[in-house]
């Protein structure tokens, strides 16, 4: 207290003052429009407080992080009484034009403080007796504003310090719960796009600029137009208020050559996808020391054979063909290869080439002296999608290839990945038969993950501890119920998909137990049958369904697929769908 009085002595010109300065109404309706998140979280303890206070010769007051007070609640007669000092919609208190005062300093501070009659700097105001507490943004910790208790002097204060920081902590309460449906709305409508961004740096950020989710290594990818706790380092305070149209041209702004999407649910505008396409024509440096090839192995019946053979070939430096779906885990068996082989160590080179033109492939990879590098000391070189390069590009692509084989002095490993069958892609004319060749010396497909359902339990408990609750660093569970569900889905994004599912739950989820109610709607909703769907794959899905529906009780489930319970449960096994415990 005394230090807040000697830093208002310091301003001799507030000494005589009788009432707080007041902003126009113009500029209070801006506060307001600003601070539309803290004033909606607020909204019911407002409420409930000022009706509680009604009568009982006191008033409550919401303040901006400024000290203008926004809101006022309570006994009418004191509310009367505190116009005349401007403790009112409109008035400004804060220490610089006031003087010691309890939003003031309460702001100051960023503590509760309780101010008493004389305690007060101008003499004025000593009439009043307040109590306010600072409101924090339950996400980043930033102080938003303040809520105050004021009464005459003469009265009794009590309890009202403790009030005042209890309603202060509801307020948080009530904008972090707003804000986690928010935040698992638009996670849920990041993943119903189902986008293709392989190796594309993503970020999520809610209305008001802070962060939902983002993909690893988006920090790096960002560099110095970003301060590595997801807010812009030159993104102005006004970005952050409420409109994500607005934060959306203000990100432009920062990162003029990052795509920037308004997310919307249902016409709701809920947030913004901040994307940095892929830096350059590849992906450099080693493979990702924590993706291993024996892991791999390990995570399902049919992948076993897939990595020995990948081994083997990789020890004999035969140029690898690596197929299968988008998602399938194409580039992470890549890395996982070069990190086993005899490459391991060495550079690791990642080449996007539908991205690829004949000048920067001369400029980027051959005048670089990227490939002298490769073929003096070893390493891999990994193209992605090579049919989608331009006929130019696959040319000389092909010569390149072969003057790397020629040239090198050290193991250096071929790998292509390609979501669509080479061969095919050959035969249509669509990719030269002299650059396939020099690629696909031997072809291993991944399996999509709707081939390999018996291995999902397993894969959905590794990324569940893989991306652990951020809460509280647990791994997540999931109840039998969401087990069925996650079971029964086609996983059109393969490992992709399951990934970033695990990954957002870890942000979202409360408690770390994951129920039907938490998973996305996509993955919820009833769907009928896919015409490339075989027979196996309906009845798999139709039991499942019945069993999530049911509640585990198999007696229902039974009459609901007419068949008997014995019969049932020879099914569950022949599909691998688990046994609830409630029978």
């Amino acid at each position: 207290m005394l230090r807040s009085w000697v830093r208002s002595r310091g301003r001799k010109e507030i000494e005589t003052l009788k009432r707080a300065p007041s902003v126009a109404q113009d500029e209070l309706r801006a506060i307001r429009s600003r601070n539309q998140r803290l004033r909606s979280a607020a909204q019911t303890a407002i409420r409930r407080a000022g009706y509680m206070l009604n009568d009982a010769g006191m008033m409550l007051l919401l303040c901006d992080r400024s000290g203008v007070v926004m809101e006022a609640e309570g006994d009418a007669r004191i509310l009367s009484r505190g116009q005349e000092n401007h403790l009112h919609p409109g008035g400004h208190w804060n220490e610089d034009t006031i003087g010691t005062n309890a939003i003031g300093t309460a702001l100051h501070l960023v503590k509760p403080v309780t101010i008493s009659g004389v305690e007060h700097f101008c003499e004025a105001i000593q009439r009043w007796s307040c109590a306010a507490a600072p409101i924090k943004d339950p996400f980043s910790g930033e102080l938003l504003g303040a809520i105050d208790i004021s009464g005459p002097s003469e009265q009794s204060f009590g309890q009202v310090a403790a009030f005042s920081v209890t309603l202060a902590m509801q307020i948080e309460e009530a904008m972090r719960n707003a804000g986690l449906q928010e935040h698992r709305r638009l996670v849920e409508r990041l993943l119903a796009e189902r986008r293709d961004r392989s190796g594309d740096a993503i970020m999520v950020l809610d209305r008001f600029g802070q962060p939902v989710w983002s993909s690893a290594g988006f920090d790096a990818a960002a560099g110095r137009a970003w301060d590595g706790e997801g807010r812009a380092l030159h993104l102005p305070a006004d970005a952050r208020d409420g409109d994500p149209g607005h934060l959306a041209a203000r990100l432009r702004q920062v990162l003029p050559h990052a795509d920037v999407d308004v997310l919307a649910d249902r016409g709701d505008m809920l947030g913004v996808m901040l994307t940095l396409p892929r830096p350059g024509l590849r992906r450099r440096g080693p493979a990702d020391p924590a993706v291993d090839l024996a892991q791999i192995a390990q995570s399902g019946a049919c992948l076993g054979p897939i990595c020995a053979a990948a081994a083997k070939y990789v020890e004999g430096n035969v140029p690898l063909l690596i197929e299968g779906p988008v998602g399938a885990g194409k580039e992470t068996l890549a890395r996982a290869l070069h990190g086993a082989g005899p490459q391991a160590g060495q550079r690791f080179e990642f080449v996007d080439c539908s991205l690829l033109d004949p000048d920067a492939l001369r400029d980027d990879l051959v005048d670089a002296g990227a490939l002298t590098r490769l073929a003096e000391s070893g390493g891999t070189l990994c193209l992605d999608e090579p049919a989608q390069a331009p006929p130019p590009v696959q040319a000389l692509l092909a010569q390149v290839l072969a003057h790397l084989r020629r040239a090198a002095t050290a193991p250096l490993q071929i790998l292509s990945l390609s979501s669509a069958g080479l061969a095919e892609r050959m035969a249509q004319g669509e990719l030269r038969s002299d650059l396939y060749f020099r690629l696909a010396a031997a072809t291993l497909r991944l399996p999509a993950l709707a081939e390999r359902r018996d291995d999902l339990p397993a894969l959905i408990r590794r990324f569940a501890a893989a991306y652990p609750q951020q809460r509280h660093g647990r791994a997540l569970r999931f109840t039998p119920a969401a087990m069925l569900h996650l079971q029964a889905h086609d996983w059109p994004g393969n490992l992709r998909e399951l990934r970033n599912l695990m990954e957002s739950l870890g942000a979202t989820s409360l408690s770390g137990l994951v129920d039907v109610a938490d998973l996305p709607r996509h993955l919820t909703r009833p769907a009928g049958p896919r015409a490339e769907s075989t027979l196996r794959d309906r009845e798999r899905a139709e039991i499942a369904a019945a069993v999530a529906e049911a509640g585990g009780n198999m007696t229902e489930v039974a009459r609901r697929l007419g068949i008997a319970r014995s019969t049932l449960y020879l099914k569950l096994d022949q599909y691998g769908i688990p046994r609830p415990r409630r029978d």
